[in-house]
C-alpha cells in the first residue's frame, strides 16, 4: 500500500516536471520571438534612425545602379573639323578610329591648313572658317589673336589629365586659362654612326656618357682635309648654349630660360657658346660649305652626317623615321640614337613639342576637347596610335606627354634602335622647349641686326655682348606677355 502511494506520487511529480519543462520551453521561444520582433521593429529612436539610414542607402544604391544619361555630345549628330597642317594617312586612320568610338560624330580632315599652320590659320580666322581642333607651333600668336578656347572646364574634371607630366601640363596655361595641350615630345639626342667608329677603331661610348667624353670623341674623327668631321648640329648649329647650361645647373631650363627671363650673362651660357665656336674654328664641327657639298656629292644641301662623313650628329627624334634606314641602304653607316650626354648636374634631355587647341568659335567644345585629347595624350588614343604606326611600319619618332605605363610599354616594344630605350628612360625628366612670348620677335630683331652672325664670326665677343643680348631678349618677352594677356 505504502509502495503504491509512493509510486503514484512519483508518477504525478514526473508529469508536473514534464509540464513545467514544456512551459519553460514555450516561454523561451516566446522571449526569443519577442526579442527578434523587437529588433526587427527597432522601437528605439537610434534604431529607427539606423533603419531609415539603411533604407536611404539602399535607395541611393538603387539610384546609383541606374545608368546615367549620356552627355548630349555623345548622341547628337554633328561634324567637327580637324587640322594639323598636313595630309597624313596615319592621322586619317586615327580620325576614323575616333568616329568608330563616337559614330554620331563626323570628323573632316581640313587640309586647307598647311604647314607651318599659322599663316593658314590666320586666313581661316579672317574668313570665319576656323577648324574646331587644330595643332600649332606659335601658341602666343594664337592667344593674342583670340583663336583658342579655355580648356580648363574640361581638363579640370578629366581625371586622366592628371597623368600628363606637370611641366608639360602647365606649359600653355597663362593668367589661369588653359589655352592648349602638348601633343608629343620630340627628343633631342645624338645620332651616332657606329660604322665610322668601327672603321677608326674607336670604342663606342656607353649610353650614360658625359659631355666631355662626347667632345673628346668628336676630336678624334676630325679630318677636314678629307671632309670628315666629328660632330654636327641641327640646322648647322651645335647649340651647346641651349642645353649644356641646364645639364650643368638644374635651376636653368632651355637656353637658361626660367619661365620669366633668360640668363645669357651666366658663365655657363657664355662658356657653352664659346666652346661651340672653338669646335667650329678647329673644324671638329661640320663646316662644309654648299659649294664643297655640291662638288663632292652633287647636292649643295646634302647633310654631311647622312653621307657618312660625320661621326655624330646632334638632332631630334623626328629623323628616326628615315635617317637610319636611308644610311644603311646607301652604305653610309649603321646608326644608333644616343641620349644627350650628362653634364655636372646629370643627364637631361631637351624636347620640342607642338600644341593642340580648340577653336574659340566651336559649337561643340566638349566633343572638340575629346577629339584633341584622342589625337594626342589620351591613353586610349595613344594605344590606338601605337598600333596604327606599327601596322604601317612607322618607327617610333615621338614620345608621350603623359605618365601612362601601358602606352610607354607598347612603344618600347616597337623601338628599332637600342639607344632609344635609354632615351625613353630619361623622358620622365625631360626639359621641354618652353613657350616664350616674344621669341619670334626677338629672333627677327637678331636676324635684322646680325647679332648672332657677328657672335659666330668673332666680330662680337660673347662675354662682352651677353648682357645686351640678354636684355634685348627679356625686353621682347616682357612686352609680348603684356600684350598677350591684356
Amino acid at each position: 500500500m505504502k509502495s503504491s502511494k509512493v509510486l503514484i506520487v512519483l508518477m504525478i511529480a514526473a508529469v508536473v516536471i514534464s509540464m513545467l519543462a514544456g512551459c519553460s520551453s514555450k516561454s523561451n521561444d516566446s522571449q526569443n520571438n519577442a526579442a527578434n520582433n523587437s529588433a526587427n521593429k527597432n522601437t528605439s529612436p537610434d534604431a529607427a534612425n539606423a533603419t531609415n539610414t539603411t533604407s536611404s542607402n539602399q535607395a541611393a544604391d538603387n539610384t546609383a545602379a541606374e545608368p546615367e544619361e549620356a552627355p548630349a555630345w555623345t548622341t547628337e549628330k554633328f561634324t567637327l573639323r580637324y587640322a594639323d597642317g598636313g595630309d597624313n594617312k596615319l592621322e586619317e586612320e586615327m580620325l576614323k578610329a575616333f568616329m568608330q568610338k563616337y559614330p554620331n560624330i563626323t570628323v573632316e580632315y581640313d587640309k586647307t591648313i598647311t604647314f607651318p599652320p599659322e599663316p593658314s590659320l590666320t586666313a581661316a580666322a579672317a574668313a570665319g572658317t576656323m577648324p574646331d581642333v587644330f595643332t600649332m607651333k606659335d601658341v602666343p600668336l594664337a592667344i593674342t589673336n583670340d583663336w583658342l578656347l579655355d580648356l580648363a572646364p574640361y581638363w579640370d574634371k578629366d581625371e586622366e589629365s592628371k597623368t600628363v607630366y606637370k611641366n608639360i601640363a602647365d606649359m600653355a596655361v597663362f593668367d589661369g586659362k588653359r589655352y592648349a595641350m602638348g601633343t608629343f615630345q620630340y627628343a633631342e639626342g645624338v645620332f651616332v654612326n657606329k660604322t665610322l667608329f668601327q672603321k677608326n677603331n674607336v670604342p663606342l661610348p656607353s649610353y650614360n656618357w658625359t659631355f666631355d667624353e662626347m667632345i673628346d670623341l668628336a676630336k678624334k674623327f676630325s679630318k677636314p682635309d678629307e671632309f670628315y668631321y666629328g660632330i654636327g648640329g641641327p640646322w648647322g648649329d651645335l647649340g651647346f648654349q641651349e642645353w649644356l647650361p641646364m645639364n650643368n645647373d638644374n635651376s636653368f631650363g632651355w637656353d637658361t630660360y626660367d619661365g620669366d627671363k633668360f640668363h645669357f650673362t651666366s658663365q655657363e651660357w657664355i662658356d657653352a657658346y664659346n666652346l661651340k665656336l672653338e669646335l667650329r674654328r678647329l673644324k671638329v664641327d661640320d663646316v662644309m660649305t654648299g659649294a664643297q657639298k655640291k662638288k663632292l656629292w652633287g647636292d649643295e644641301g646634302a647633310w654631311t652626317f647622312q653621307k657618312g662623313h660625320s661621326a655624330m650628329a646632334i638632332d631630334y627624334s623626328w629623323n628616326m623615321g628615315w635617317i637610319p634606314s636611308e644610311m644603311k641602304k646607301a652604305g653610309a653607316g649603321d646608326v644608333d640614337f644616343y641620349p644627350m650626354p650628362s653634364g655636372k648636374a646629370g643627364q637631361r634631355i631637351q624636347t620640342i613639342l607642338d600644341f593642340i587647341g580648340v577653336s574659340s568659335t566651336t559649337e561643340h567644345p566638349e566633343a572638340a576637347y575629346e577629339l584633341a585629347k584622342w589625337m594626342t595624350w589620351g591613353k586610349e588614343g595613344a594605344l590606338k596610335r601605337a598600333d596604327i604606326e606599327k601596322a604601317a611600319g612607322q618607327p617610333v619618332t615621338k614620345y608621350p606627354t603623359a605618365d601612362q605605363p601601358e602606352v610607354w610599354a607598347k612603344l618600347e616594344a616597337n623601338l628599332t634602335l637600342p639607344g632609344e630605350k635609354e632615351v625613353m628612360k630619361l623622358m620622365s625628366n625631360a626639359v621641354p622647349m618652353p613657350i616664350v612670348p616674344g621669341w619670334n620677335d626677338f629672333a627677327a630683331w637678331d636676324t635684322e641686326n646680325k647679332f648672332t652672325e657677328k657672335l659666330n664670326s668673332g666680330e662680337y665677343k660673347v662675354a662682352d655682348k651677353a648682357k645686351e643680348f640678354e636684355d634685348k631678349a627679356n625686353e621682347f618677352v616682357a612686352k609680348a606677355k603684356a600684350a598677350m594677356l591684356k
